[in-house]
């Protein structure tokens, strides 16, 4: 048990070595590329200037042309009256919700005169 804590221990260390020199390699190999000045840097431009590419235009499609917009007026549809709401939209006023409520509030009230007492 002891043996196997300590290779596993031993393999981690190993790992993070090779992880640590293989950040060092990389920031040598950058830092002798930018000293040569053979990679260049990502705020300047270039010496050699692309030339413009012209945008992909594929054939012409065989599409009719689009109908011609009509030159009558647009008549505004006739605004509806408003109208009485459902009583399925206000629930809460039907006279049974009522009755509840108000059954809810005396049970409150007596729970609240039952606290009062108490004191």
């Amino acid at each position: 048990m002891f043996f196997s804590a300590i290779g596993i221990l031993l393999w981690i260390a190993f790992l993070i070595a090779v992880l640590v020199l293989s950040g060092i390699i990389w920031a040598a190999g950058n830092l002798i590329l930018w000293v040569l000045d053979l990679k260049p840097l990502p705020n300047q431009r270039s010496g050699r200037q692309k030339p413009p590419v012209a945008p992909a235009v594929g054939p012409r499609r065989n599409v009719p042309p689009a109908p011609a917009a009509r030159s009558v007026p647009r008549v505004p549809a006739p605004v509806a009256p408003p109208t009485q709401a459902g009583p399925d939209i206000w629930p809460k006023w039907t006279p049974s919700h009522r009755l509840y409520k108000a059954r809810e509030l005396s049970l409150w009230q007596e729970q609240f005169d039952a606290l009062d007492s108490r004191g």
